[in-house]
């Protein structure tokens, strides 16, 4: 089974910067999601959303680190709390 290892980064507090002292971080399985948030966090492996400054990645919005293993390899991404399942 495949590890999703989630990671809550920004807002307010800051959450994860590189003098952060709160971390907000967490591990399921992709086999225990719902069918549909599964489908969504594969696709955001797949393709990830651009990186750029918007509305959703404002300077006190949360964004997301997720990891995963896919096909053997160990990959990373970024996205902003919007593109995240609320399952995860």
């Amino acid at each position: 089974m495949t590890m999703l290892h989630v990671e809550r980064l920004g807002g307010l507090a800051g959450f994860g910067g590189p003098r952060a002292r709160i971390r907000s971080c967490g591990c399921i399985e992709l086999a225990d999601l719902p069918d549909a948030a599964r489908a969504s966090v594969e696709a955001l492996f797949r393709k990830p959303p651009p990186k750029r400054r918007s509305a959703s990645t404002a300077a006190d919005g949360f964004r997301y680190r997720l990891r995963c293993e896919i096909d053997g390899e160990e990959r990373s991404i970024e996205v902003a709390e919007t593109a995240v399942p609320a399952a995860v």
